[in-house]
């Protein structure tokens, strides 16, 4: 039986100061002081709507209240929905954008802005194979995007089993053929992989994402969200 992971995208280019200061006021006072004590706006604002997206999600998916939303912290810190067993997510943002995973089994899911990189960094962090890959690659951009495919590909694996970084980096592999995206057996289960390319927002960069879930999950590619109707969302429900 197949399931739909939806992912949803939201670019945070738009994003005005009144919708800033409105958001605040749907989040807790713990995450509230959390985003403060970011030194750059922009990272406050990713933040913010991250969780405003996620919220907004359980809100409609469930018909929950955001007053009654709790999340808990599993022994490795992977945030879950308290009370709930059967619903789960991830959230990424990176540069322009904020994403979001939503499944009835575990998920994962990593968003990067494509950039230059250091070599050393793929040395120390990549599988064997993983390392050959990225050098192959014909140009410096052809390397970028390599290293960005495995780097989302790893982190989103990490996030869907929820033991983070705990679980080395270079003990396992993404790479299937000449790429990352199909099915892969990891920790000796199998799960799939998912990647695209976003759209280009304010800035010139690409932005690469990967998603990682169970092999009855199928993501249909990013759905694009809309700060506006996620606030229109908690204006309609108890705060």
């Amino acid at each position: 039986m197949f399931t739909i992971a939806r992912l949803y995208v939201l670019p945070i280019t738009s994003i005005t100061p009144e919708a800033v200061t409105e958001g605040l006021t749907y989040i807790s006072e713990e995450k509230r002081a959390r985003l403060h004590r970011f030194r750059h706006r922009e990272d406050l604002i990713r933040g913010l709507m991250a969780d405003l997206l996620l919220r907004s999600r359980i809100i409609e998916d469930l018909h929950m209240d955001n007053a009654s939303i709790r999340f808990e912290l599993n022994s490795y810190g992977k945030p879950r929905l308290s009370g709930v067993s059967n619903y789960h997510f991830n959230v990424s943002h990176s540069g322009d954008w904020v994403v979001c995973l939503v499944d009835s089994d575990p998920v994962g899911v990593d968003v990067e802005r494509v950039q230059a990189f250091e070599e050393g960094i793929a040395r120390s962090f990549f599988a064997e194979d993983e390392y050959r890959f990225v050098l192959n690659g014909a140009q410096d951009k052809d390397k970028q995007l390599r290293f960005y495919q495995i780097w989302t590909a790893k982190e989103s694996y990490i996030k869907a089993v929820g033991k983070g970084l705990s679980l080395p980096l270079t003990d396992f592999s993404v790479l299937i053929s000449e790429g990352v995206e199909g099915l892969k057996l990891l920790g000796g289960e199998a799960w799939q992989l998912s990647s695209f390319e976003l759209p280009r927002a304010q800035d010139t960069n690409t932005y690469y994402l990967t998603t990682c879930c169970k092999p009855s999950a199928h993501v249909k590619g990013p759905e694009r969200a809309d700060a506006n109707y996620i606030l229109s969302t908690f204006r309609s429900v108890n705060r």
